[in-house]
């Protein structure tokens, strides 16, 4: 994905650009539909939209094991299609076509949420939704606080549930980092191939900067009482780990996956990684 500004290309050809995204979102649009349905329905997950900071984000959990209680794993989906036309023209819709912590989900057999982002999957047509908040703004202070509060509100409603593991994909692992700090029950922090650092991720692709969105990297104080960790692939170049390392918080375990490119996980499942990680998290203090 080549994210960047556009301000310097022909308006005809913007124009031409712009009737391509749209043509192309509404090609692709049933079966990226059609592919989310088949994956929450797989999984027997419920749906519920929630509103917060004036956006609506859609939830999906997995019911039976919920009432429960005890501990949740919530899934955080990655930034999607926030550009298209070769990163020259922001989307109309930044829902991803393939939504991998949607299909990571699935694969937990675990009591689990997925937290949808603002803008993705529904209320994409809404005044709100306008394109700063999947490009530049994706992690600013107004689209965490949303994903805070819809969290602390679902929590609210389901007092059995004693404490929660977020689970990022991408730039959903920026999202967990920076929602970890606000939501008490959050006990651990997963990141899968995550840019933690923005600033040095877009500067290294020659994206647009994300001006207005909060950075991991520059953070200093965080929760001690959280266990961070984070995965890399050895095959990613869109999320090199060599590029990442220096933005983890103190103390985060990391796993540097072998064969690994950007999407998850290689050679090994997605069950397996949890085992490990699980395991990871049993020997810490």
């Amino acid at each position: 994905m080549k994210e960047k500004l556009a301000g310097s290309t022909p308006p005809a050809f913007l124009s031409f650009l712009l009737a391509f995204s749209v043509s192309c979102l509404v090609a692709g649009c049933a079966g990226s539909q059609a592919r989310f349905e088949s994956l929450r329905d797989s999984a027997s997950l419920r749906q519920e939209v929630v509103s917060a900071q004036g956006f609506r984000l859609l939830l999906l959990e997995r019911s039976r094991l919920i009432e429960q209680g005890g501990h949740v794993h919530v899934y955080i989906e990655g930034d999607g299609r926030p550009w298209v036309a070769g990163g020259e023209v922001v989307a109309a819709d930044p829902t991803p076509r393939k939504p991998m912590a949607l299909e990571l989900l699935v694969q937990d057999e675990r009591a689990a949420l997925y937290l949808g982002r603002p803008c993705y999957f529904v209320g994409v047509g809404d005044a709100v939704c306008s394109p700063q908040w999947w490009t530049s703004q994706r992690y600013s202070e107004r689209v965490v606080q949303a994903m805070a509060d819809a969290l602390a509100d679902w929590l609210a409603r389901r007092p059995a549930i004693a404490s929660v593991s977020l689970v990022g994909y991408s730039g959903g692992g920026v999202l967990a980092m920076l929602l970890a700090e606000r939501v008490p029950q959050v006990r651990r922090v997963v990141t899968l191939a995550s840019p933690l650092d923005h600033e040095r991720w877009t500067a290294l692709h020659g994206y647009s900067p994300l001006a207005g969105s909060l950075n991991v990297a520059k953070l200093r104080h965080w929760r001690a009482d959280v266990l961070r960790q984070a995965i890399f692939g050895t095959n990613d170049t869109n999320v090199p780990p060599a590029a990442m390392l220096h933005a983890l918080p103190p103390g985060t375990e990391v796993l540097v996956l072998p064969g690994m490119a950007h999407e998850c996980c290689g050679d090994q499942t997605w069950t397996s990684i949890l085992g490990r990680l699980n395991q990871a998290a049993a020997a810490s203090p």
